[in-house]
């Protein structure tokens, strides 16, 4: 229990109990009610400034410590202070727990490396174990809820578990001179107030959150002062990387302080949002700990950023990629916050592309990310411009020449907004393809001057379909000699009736040449209908996939029985080839029933194989060879219906398209698998295996 008598000796306090605090009350000074606007809160006060209930008392209680590590002392006391600096001592005392009443704890500057559970000491409000050698901050700390300073500077702690110092119940958490390498969003923006976390002179670069950490934009966070000073952060934290959904709920944020100063931070455009920003801050909350300074680019350092927002330089802070290889040799590549708006706290940041004199006959095929591009390429003979992952990105094109477009490249230009070319080009006209783009693109920079001719008439729609008064104070003229006109009517007084017959005429050439050329199409189609029906069937395409095929491994090799050449070597070579893989062979003239209906049988047959091998001989086509004529007529059906099926002419007899009298032979062995046997036994079944063998 507390005793009113000891709260009553300090009169200028007022009981204050912050959000997420399960200890005893505390008691802030009653200044904390009149901050000042702008400046501390009253709960950022009172974090820094509160005291335990243990403070006010005038009774503290000193102990000894043994050789043996033990304390030795008043164990029913309240107000313990353990106070050993520079004793060399490697653990915290043994019997610590002994003593319930201790309050504070100093042994800063000994060889502890480890903190013990030390919730059986729950009065305990100041912990101080700086310069020891300790690696981490326990998680078991949470459970002190009294604790309100915890001082673990000068220690060797690489790295912090996620939401231990949000789970702690101190205000003051003095990590500074350890070697943590990396700072999650959790460290230090969490819903309870508190004075100060300090991680200065550690080894910090860019804020991570691990946990996908997100804002809640009806929660109420801090207030308090994180420092981060001396570390090295290069970068201003990215919103959407850190949870926040845009930068504007960084002024969830208002009443916190962060203390980068002493960072290498690099001043380029990609600080120019965040400084935009923060601008309208700058003057309302006068800290010190707002002066970051530059480490680079070499023109900013050593200034800081309030200096660079109040002198206007937002816009000079540029990001050079001209010595990166994502430039092209002869260009300078830089990016720059360009359109800023100090109103509604918006920038577009542009990457200028200057080429000029470069002698570059494309565009380049990769560039740095931007937003918006823009192209500076006078001197370059750039003919084509094909389409790039980056065009949609594009906004200004100044080109030496009017060059030819690809449909999608014309399609993807969708922000640009400046084309300019020399005047001399200009002359040129406008080619009918660009009709796509808005006349405005061609009119920001001069007028566009053409040597205007009745094959510009469709100028005329095109300009009278766009709202051309919200372009610049430019206009498209045309040329009269030495005069220039408005094109819209030096055009409209152009005598053009015999352009449009001829116009009339050019579209009927037009046509009877595209009603030539699909009757061509349509001839050729059906003379070669069976080729073309080939092609697909190799490609799989239009061809069914049949999954009914029951004997995966079979061979079936049809062939002329009255060719005493092709007999034996089928059974004596071919076959024990095919048997050494792994497939069988299905020779007709052997392997069908005796008494069988051979037709029917072999129909089946070549039904339920998956592989035919044809070998083509003199009088496997003759009209006499009606067994032969019915098997290739099978497999033909066979193999078109069915994707699976594969089929495999051998070319015994060396025979051409034209010694064939089977039309549909005739096709296959033009575009079909074919293998001559003049190649040799070697590389016949070369090929045989890499057809059949899976």
């Amino acid at each position: 229990m507390v005793h009113c008598g000891i709260i009553s000796q300090e009169k200028d306090t007022f009981q204050w109990k912050p959000q997420g605090w399960n200890g005893y009350v505390l008691f802030c000074p009653i200044a904390c009610k009149n901050v000042s606007i702008g400046g501390t809160t009253k709960e950022g006060c009172c974090a820094c400034h509160s005291k335990s209930v243990w403070d006010f008392s005038g009774t503290v209680s000193q102990l000894n410590l043994s050789n043996d590590g033990y304390l030795e002392g008043n164990k029913s006391a309240r107000n313990i202070h353990v106070n050993f600096v520079k004793e060399n001592l490697q653990f915290l005392p043994k019997n610590i727990c002994n003593f319930p009443g201790i309050t504070k704890i100093n042994l800063s500057f000994n060889l502890i490396t480890n903190i013990p559970n030390l919730s059986c000491v729950p009065n305990l409000t100041d912990l101080n174990l700086s310069y020891n050698k300790l690696s981490l901050l326990p998680k078991t700390l949470t459970q002190n809820r009294n604790l309100r300073t915890v001082d673990l500077s000068g220690n060797y702690i690489t790295r912090l578990e996620t939401g231990v110092v949000a789970a702690l119940s101190a205000h003051n958490i003095l990590l500074q001179g350890n070697q943590v390498i990396s700072m999650d969003v959790t460290y230090v923006v969490f819903e309870r107030p508190f004075c100060v976390i300090n991680m200065s002179h550690n080894a910090l670069s860019i804020p991570t959150n691990e946990n996908n950490w997100k804002v809640n934009l009806t929660a109420r966070y801090g207030p308090g002062k994180g420092v981060f000073s001396f570390n090295f952060f290069t970068r201003m934290p990215n919103a959407t990387n850190i949870g926040f959904s845009h930068i504007f709920d960084f002024g969830k944020l208002f009443d916190f302080g962060f203390d980068a100063r002493h960072n290498p931070i690099i001043c380029d455009c990609k600080i120019t949002e965040p400084l935009l920003f923060f601008k309208d801050y700058i003057d309302i909350m006068k800290r010190d700990y707002f002066n970051i300074t530059c480490g680079s680019p070499e023109e900013f350092q050593g200034k800081s950023l309030p200096s660079i927002i109040r002198e206007n330089q937002i816009k000079d802070l540029l990001c050079n990629y001209t010595s990166t290889p994502l430039c092209p040799v002869g260009c300078t590549c830089e990016e720059s916050p360009k359109h800023i708006d100090y109103r509604s706290k918006s920038l577009t940041l542009t990457l200028i592309i200057n080429c000029s004199g470069a002698g570059l006959k494309r565009l380049p095929r990769v560039l740095p990310y931007s937003d918006r591009i823009e192209f500076h390429m006078r001197g370059n003979m750039i003919h084509e411009i094909t389409n790039n992952h980056y065009l949609s990105h594009v906004s200004v094109l100044d080109l030496e020449m009017m060059p030819m477009f690809d449909k999608d490249a014309l399609d993807n230009l969708t922000r640009l907004q400046i084309f300019s070319v020399p005047e001399s080009e200009q002359r040129k006209g406008i080619p009918r393809s660009l009709s796509r783009l808005s006349p405005c693109v061609f009119l920001q920079k001069t007028d566009f001057v053409i040597a205007c001719t009745c094959s510009h008439l469709w100028m005329l729609d095109w300009i009278g379909s766009f709202l051309t008064s919200k372009c610049a104070s430019y206009v498209f003229k045309c040329l009269n000699g030495t005069i220039k006109e408005n094109l819209t009517t030096y055009i409209s007084s152009l005598n053009c009736s015999d352009t449009k017959d001829f116009q009339r005429y050019d579209w009927m050439f037009i046509s009877s040449s595209i009603l030539i050329l699909a009757c061509l199409i349509i001839l050729i189609v059906n003379v070669w209908k069976i080729e073309l029906r080939i092609m697909l069937r190799l490609r799989k395409l239009c061809t069914k996939n049949i999954k009914t095929v029951d004997q995966d491994c079979v061979v079936y090799i049809s062939y002329d029985v009255n060719n005493v050449k092709v007999g034996p070597w089928v059974f004596k070579t071919l076959e024990p080839f095919l048997a050494s893989n792994g497939l069988s062979a299905f020779v007709p003239s052997r392997d069908l029933p005796l008494g069988s209906v051979r037709a029917e049988e072999a129909a089946y047959q070549i039904s339920v194989s998956r592989f035919y091998l044809l070998i083509l001989s003199e009088g496997y086509c003759s009209e006499e060879s009606i067994v032969t004529h019915n098997e290739w007529k099978n497999i033909w059906n066979r193999y078109m219906s069915d994707s699976r099926k594969k089929l495999l002419v051998i070319n015994f007899d060396l025979m051409k398209p034209g010694d064939v009298s089977c039309r549909k032979l005739r096709a296959f062995l033009r575009f079909g698998n074919i293998i001559n046997f003049s190649q040799g036994e070697k590389k016949t079944f070369l090929q045989i295996s890499n057809m059949f063998v899976e």
